[in-house]
């Protein structure tokens, strides 16, 4: 398995990976405007984030394959990272790559960014991604009640954090 920057043509897999507009809104929250997505609403939206600067997107494959996509972002302080955007392929949920995603990741992130923190915000509704996330080392620091609506649920935002040596 590998990290590697995002191409353009990986958002054609990317998107086969969201099945309903629940899981695209837990994915992307008010990123994107509309749903169902395309490629290329994806890749206009990077474009944007890597041309203002401190946006990483990456992806991870295994033998060639896409299995798990998601970005990092500096907001500011220049060794603080944040992840977004975590995602893996919806046929092989709950086998490992979420973790395994997650620490390349962190390790990018680590060597190549040189974070000394690094968090991620998650809708305590997606329990697989935040059990997943505590299983690497997250831990919860803040949550965000009614953070997002989704029609008549209402989402609280668990604000998570690695490592934090502030």
């Amino acid at each position: 398995m590998e990290i590697r920057n995002y191409k353009a043509e990986d958002a054609n897999e990317i998107i086969k990976w969201i099945s309903n507009e629940r899981d695209f809104r837990l994915w992307s929250a008010d990123r994107y405007e509309k749903y169902p997505i395309s490629p290329i609403d994806i890749n206009n939206n990077y474009q944007k984030c890597i041309k203002d600067g401190n946006f990483y997107p990456l992806t991870l494959e295994d033998n060639g394959e896409i299995i798990g996509h998601l970005i990092l972002r500096n907001s500011g302080e220049l060794d603080v990272i944040r992840l977004g955007f975590i995602i893996v392929n919806n046929k092989i949920r709950g086998k490992g790559y979420g973790k395994k995603l997650i620490l390349e990741a962190i390790k990018y992130a680590t060597l190549n960014l040189h974070a000394k923190e690094i968090n991620l915000g998650v809708f305590d509704s997606n329990t697989n991604a935040l059990n997943c996330y505590k299983s690497v080392g997250f831990y919860e620091v803040e949550i965000i009640k009614n953070a997002y609506t989704f029609y008549d649920e209402k989402w609280n935002q668990v604000e998570m954090v690695l490592k934090k040596t502030k």
